[in-house]
């Protein structure tokens, strides 16, 4: 006999409720960012948190990545100041004809583990100054770049720090 998806979904609930908790917070707060403070919002926004949440369960990996702590108050500014950086040099090239571009793309091998540390940084590469992640083979990120003769090679350092200290990851993947 086959389990129903609810039966599987309030398992997961019922284990590990301290993940709902957060979950509900964190998507609570990108509604309250993405519609504003506007009460008569939730009268949608209560039922999609919800629903979110347990369709988060349902497609999440089996695989659960604690975050460190330290971590987090360490990479929320860093991803915020590089996401600001970022928008300001897309509009700089967008308004200034004159400004170089060098495109094309590069390879970058990283250290992190499989699982949620090496997708989070081949997302947030899209999020820094003039890249875009492409594709991920691998331990091999495949990034597009406006100008390859930026600090590129710097600033995916950096991310990638940055993230193996949100995961408590250390070089070579050890936790």
């Amino acid at each position: 006999m086959t389990e129903s998806s609810s039966n599987l979904l309030y398992r997961r609930l019922a284990i590990s409720s301290p993940r709902v908790v957060v979950r509900v917070l964190v998507l609570s707060i990108l509604w309250v960012v993405l519609s504003g403070n506007d009460v008569k919002s939730w009268i949608v926004g209560a039922p999609a948190v919800l629903l979110a949440v347990c369709w988060s369960f349902i497609l999440a990996p089996a695989s659960y990545w604690p975050l460190s702590f330290g971590g987090a108050c360490r990479f929320i500014p860093f991803f915020l100041g590089k996401s600001f950086h970022s928008g300001i040099d897309v509009m700089r090239r967008t308004f200034s004809p004159v400004m170089p571009v060098n495109p094309g793309l590069v390879d970058y091998a990283t250290f992190l583990p499989d699982g949620p540390p090496r997708i989070l940084f081949a997302n947030t590469i899209s999020l820094l100054p003039g890249t875009l992640s492409v594709d991920l083979q691998g331990n091999v990120v495949i990034i597009h770049t406006i100008d390859k003769n930026q600090p590129i090679w710097t600033n995916i350092h950096n991310l990638e720090w940055h993230v193996a200290a949100l995961f408590g990851v250390h070089p070579g993947g050890q936790k």
